[in-house]
């Protein structure tokens, strides 16, 4: 996951898309809370990163999921997460309240945070239902093809090359 990373259109309301990236569910009025605290139920607002916002825009693709906050501050714009970063993913349906999907976010490289976080979408308008079928196709996809999607392979590693013991072309000796 990474923390105002999304690189946005000129007009500032959707993400610009990644390479081979295909947008299927785009949500408003999603509340989120993302909770980095490592102790379950501590203080919301201590130095390990506690972010909350009251609405914004949730958009699942096929690469990853993204909510950019709808009134956002200094701290918090938006958020990136790779679908294979979100794991133990739930639909919760509380008798009382809007439903929510739950589960716990793992931090890329570079993003922002530096460990594994607790996240909340609250679906105020409905839309949690449809949110959750999408990537759990998505992610059924990834595992029957048992394959990587390229935007997620690591970059080939290169053996070093040796430098030439002299400085003549193949064909011609010294």
């Amino acid at each position: 996951m990474s923390l105002n990373w999304v690189m946005l259109t000129q007009d500032g309301t959707a993400p610009v898309p990644l390479p081979q990236e295909k947008m299927f569910f785009t949500q408003s009025h999603v509340k989120l809370v993302l909770d980095c605290n490592e102790t379950p139920g501590g203080y919301p607002g201590n130095s390990e990163g506690y972010y909350e916002s009251n609405k914004g825009i949730v958009i699942l693709s096929n690469q990853r999921i993204v909510y950019l906050v709808q009134e956002a501050s200094a701290d918090f714009k938006n958020l990136n997460i790779p679908i294979l970063n979100f794991k133990n993913w739930k639909l919760e349906q509380p008798w009382f309240g809007a439903n929510f999907v739950s589960g716990v976010v793992l931090p890329v490289q570079g993003g922002g945070l530096t460990k594994a976080a607790n996240l909340k979408l609250t679906f105020t308008e409905g839309g949690a239902i449809e949110f959750t079928t999408i990537l759990r196709n998505l992610l059924e996809r990834i595992e029957e093809s048992n394959e990587i999607p390229r935007e997620y392979e690591p970059l080939p590693a290169y053996p070093q090359q040796q430098p030439p013991t002299d400085d003549l072309p193949p064909s011609y000796s010294a």
